[in-house]
């Protein structure tokens, strides 16, 4: 007889439960709005330049506009070459905007497997995974951002996967081919994660902690600056290869040559500087060099202001999300798409995270520890890790900044459940079910569906959100 309790206990079902909702939230509504959307009227025109090779600038680092140029590339999608990316709201001309979207969809799906499985073996706990994943499909938040042309996704999915193969290296023996390989793998996607944005730091920071942790608690020193050099170099090495890679991309000169010195020029087919008699090109270091000191430049000289950037102090209270897009449907009813999180699962969330604080405060204080002890400080460190970063920068900040701490908090969320109240299905299925109706309730600002202003004002509950 099919025995349905027992099925989902197994760690199968969990898994494919994780990666249906991932694909079926994801995936609903695809393609629409058919107009640009937010910063897609960067990303957007990036990507095409790959397809014209004129020379770009931004002020990140180029790996998600890669991924998404070879994706087109190898789909055999068209580039709107003519088309004008200036104006938020503008009708795409062909589905080439789908497949940019698409592979940053198929990114957010698979998204709360990694969170799934990075949490189950930081925590040992399989309820604290799959919560962890759960909350993630359930964000609307973060399924605005895997619905879109934007990077966030990479960066999460990159950051969290880094940091599991790291945990698995943990459990290998010291310098076996095992631990390299995943020493290796793992360098390489935390590496992955800061060349998609300079924020994926955070997690080499946290990569960093592991280790230094496995160092005080083993006296190990050998293991820790073996992973350590591995970590660093392999990284470096990847970091580098993106770069000469975008550079062999975009050959001509473009719309980014005003950014970069005249040796670089040089380099560029037709720039002003390329039949300059007797001046040197710039070799590709010194173009990867160059551009990432200009990079640098350009975020901390960053003075524009937004009306919906944000401090970072708010953000954990969800106290201003971002307006994305607005269009009119049939009968003249608005359609909105609002970069708005679900408040109970960041206000429930925010809640265990003042607790976990204080529990930490209380175990320095134990002889032995509890288990959950050192996953949890991994987290606060995590979480705390990406903020700090924020207190210190004085460019305009949007709520997204938030997301890696955020996925730290969700983790946390799920442990802390998991820890008192596994006993009590009745609890955690509540729980589930309410995460469920704040999503739902939600989810047409963040599917940008038509919304009547009566419905729409329902949605709005601080003044801060208009």
């Amino acid at each position: 007889m099919f025995n349905f309790v027992k099925i989902i206990k197994k760690e199968w079902f969990l898994i494919a439960l994780l990666l249906i909702l991932g694909i079926a939230t994801r995936f609903y509504h695809f393609g629409q709005p058919n107009q640009i959307v937010f910063d897609e009227i960067y990303f957007s025109k990036f990507v095409t330049d790959y397809s014209t090779g004129e020379y770009y600038f931004d002020i990140h680092p180029p790996l998600a506009k890669l991924l998404m140029a070879g994706w087109a590339k190898v789909t055999g999608a068209e580039a709107p070459i003519d088309f004008d990316f200036k104006n938020i709201g503008r009708e795409y001309t062909n589905d080439f905007y789908k497949y940019l979207r698409f592979i940053v969809s198929a990114f957010g799906a698979f998204l709360p497997l990694i969170i799934y499985l990075f949490t189950k073996e930081l925590s040992k706990s399989k309820m604290a995974a799959f919560l962890a994943g759960l909350f993630v499909v359930f964000d609307n938040a973060i399924l605005t951002q895997s619905r879109l042309i934007l990077m966030d996704v990479f960066l999460m999915v990159f950051g969290f996967l880094g940091l599991w193969l790291l945990l698995l290296a943990r459990k290998k023996q010291a310098f076996s081919k095992s631990w390299l390989w995943l020493s290796v793998a793992a360098s390489l996607s935390l590496t992955a994660g800061f060349a998609v944005k300079w924020t994926g730091l955070v997690f080499i920071g946290v990569a960093g902690f592991i280790l230094l942790i496995d160092w005080l608690k083993t006296k190990r020193g050998k293991v820790f600056w073996g992973q350590a050099i591995i970590l660093l170099g392999a990284g470096f090495i990847l970091y580098y290869l993106i770069f000469a890679v975008h550079f062999s991309f975009l050959p001509y000169s473009g719309e980014g040559d005003a950014f970069m010195t005249p040796s670089f020029q040089k380099t560029l087919i037709g720039s002003r500087y390329y039949n300059d008699v007797g001046m040197k090109p710039a070799s590709t270091f010194s173009k990867f060099l160059e551009l990432n000191k200009v990079m640098y430049t350009a975020n901390a000289n960053l003075k524009a202001t937004h009306s919906y950037g944000s401090q970072w102090y708010t953000w954990p209270f969800l106290l201003r999300p971002i307006y994305y897009w607005f269009g009119t449907g049939e009968g003249g009813i608005a359609s909105r798409i609002y970069f708005q999180g679900n408040p109970f699962i960041w206000w429930s969330g925010l809640v265990v995270f003042v607790y976990w604080l204080f529990w930490l405060i209380g175990q320095l204080f134990k002889k032995i520890k509890d288990v959950e002890f050192w996953p949890v400080l991994l987290l606060v460190v995590g979480y705390a890790g990406n903020m700090l970063a924020y207190v210190f920068v004085n460019r305009v900040a949007f709520l997204y900044h938030y997301f890696p701490s955020l996925l730290f908090l969700i983790i946390g969320l799920g442990i802390f459940l998991a820890k008192y109240f596994s006993e009590s299905k009745r609890f955690i299925i509540g729980f589930i079910l309410i995460t469920i109706i704040f999503f739902q309730f939600f989810a047409p600002l963040s599917y940008g569906l038509p919304l009547t202003d009566e419905a729409f004002q329902e949605r709005i509950w601080l003044n801060s959100w208009q």
